[in-house]
């Protein structure tokens, strides 16, 4: 009997989170590819290498004046996550692998008040993005697509990823927008 009330309190609790929206992603989503060495807290060393992310706003972490500057070895010390996704921009399936987006924006110190993140990128386009939707999916800033490093003619170094394939709901009306390659900068607000 008590093994059967168990299994219905799981039972419920999983379509009452499931009607919520708030399932955590299946492991189907991603793969984990590397483990990562720095945490949220850690202090993040300057870039040693060429700066292919800066993160400004609010947040607690600074490595550059009043910004957080990431090379590509200390962003791949996040944490490296792959999902393979059908590309709405090239039409075709490509395995992506990056950080996942609310990783970073921890690691960044970004503040429990900040409701909105700008994403820029390269070519001075920028677009506004809800950062309950980066802790609500498994969003990926993505540094390589099927497994090289992305030129900037390649559209890199940097993509923003929405996980389609895996969730219905995010609708490429409303999630094109902030799909940003070539994405440089995130200011959060």
């Amino acid at each position: 009997m008590k093994n059967i009330r168990v299994f219905l309190y799981l039972l419920i609790s999983t379509l009452i989170l499931a009607a919520c929206g708030q399932v955590a992603p299946t492991s189907t989503t991603y793969t984990s590819v590397t483990t990562g060495t720095i945490k949220p807290g850690d202090s993040i060393p300057a870039p040693t290498g060429d700066s292919i992310l800066t993160i400004n706003g609010n947040i607690s972490q600074k490595n550059s004046g009043d910004a957080l500057q990431f090379d590509l070895a200390t962003l791949e010390s996040i944490g490296l996550i792959e999902y393979d996704v059908n590309d709405p921009f090239v039409k075709k399936n490509i395995v992506y692998t990056g950080v996942l987006f609310s990783q970073l924006l921890k690691v960044a110190g970004a503040s429990s008040d900040a409701t909105t993140i700008t994403l820029s990128a390269l070519d001075d386009y920028s677009v506004d993005m809800k950062i309950e939707d980066v802790n609500k999916w498994p969003i990926l800033v993505a540094l390589k697509a099927d497994g090289e490093h992305m030129p900037i003619d390649k559209n890199g170094p940097l993509i923003n990823i929405i996980p389609y394939d895996d969730f219905p709901e995010l609708d490429h009306l409303t999630y094109d927008a902030v799909w940003v390659w070539s994405l440089s900068e995130i200011t959060v607000k």
